[in-house]
């Protein structure tokens, strides 16, 4: 349960990215492009590989609608290949010399580098990306609310003393050394 509510969470923010771009004018190329990313990395955070929580199935999650694989691989790759690891040809760096007039002291004016980065936010891949969120977004609502459900049944039969013998929510606020740490699987 908690899992999923983390998966929600972060499936929400991922809306909220998208939502914002459109609030952000075109020249603000920097914060169209950091709502963009993080929109792509929360979304594929909820399928990528977690000691602390389970991952989201793209075969559950978009079961039945064999269109939304291929978009899917496309961010899962955008992402892990080029958005938080820089491996395919989406960034690339061409190194050059700018020579000077024959006959000048030095026939090198200047080293140079064009550092040239694929842009992906446009129409097309945003209402792909909107569409595969809010997809998993509801089977998300749908499997919490279906344990929600099974949960209220179990605790229903349950005796109201042992309810009240039950360990309270507690919640303690990460510090600094946190960060370092996995957090424990529920």
């Amino acid at each position: 349960m908690a899992d999923l509510a983390l998966h929600k969470a972060d499936l929400d923010f991922a809306i909220e990215c998208l939502t914002a771009i459109n609030q952000v004018p075109e020249e603000q190329y920097v914060l169209r492009q950091a709502l963009w990313q993080s929109a792509i990395v929360h979304f594929i955070k909820c399928f990528g590989q977690s000691e602390s929580r389970f991952s989201l199935d793209p075969r559950k999650v978009y079961k039945g609608d064999a269109g939304a694989f291929e978009p899917y691989e496309y961010f899962e790759s955008l992402r892990n290949k080029n958005l938080v690891h820089d491996e395919n040809s989406y960034a690339q760096c061409l190194p050059g010399a700018v020579l000077n007039k024959e006959g000048m002291d030095h026939k090198i004016a200047k080293i140079v580098c064009l550092s040239v980065i694929g842009h992906t936010l446009g129409q097309e891949n945003y209402s792909n990306l909107h569409l595969l969120v809010t997809r998993a977004r509801e089977w998300v609502i749908v499997q919490f609310d279906e344990l929600c459900d099974v949960l209220t049944s179990e605790y229903e039969a349950t005796p109201y003393d042992e309810l009240l013998a039950l360990d309270g929510i507690t919640y303690t606020a990460p510090g600094p050394d946190d960060v370092h740490k996995r957090r424990a699987a529920l």
